[in-house]
């Protein structure tokens, strides 16, 4: 999967994203990040704490995620 080359720069996104930071920071729907969850893998990279019942994406394991495709 190629990242959307007209995002901010890596730097202007948090450490800690939530599913509709993740999806602007892909370039994606957030949709498409519920399918990239259950499909593709994506599970490493999120942790669902488990009083918020949401989940959050690391970006260091996004990254490394983007890489392994």
């Amino acid at each position: 999967m190629a990242v959307n080359e007209n995002r901010l720069s890596d730097d202007k996104y948090p450490m800690l994203m939530d599913k509709k930071t993740v999806a602007e920071y892909l370039g994606v729907s957030k949709s498409s990040v519920d399918v990239f969850l259950l499909n593709d893998n994506l599970s490493a990279a999120a942790f669902e704490p488990s009083k918020l019942k949401r989940n959050f994406f690391i970006k260091t394991k996004v990254n490394k995620w983007l890489e392994e495709l």
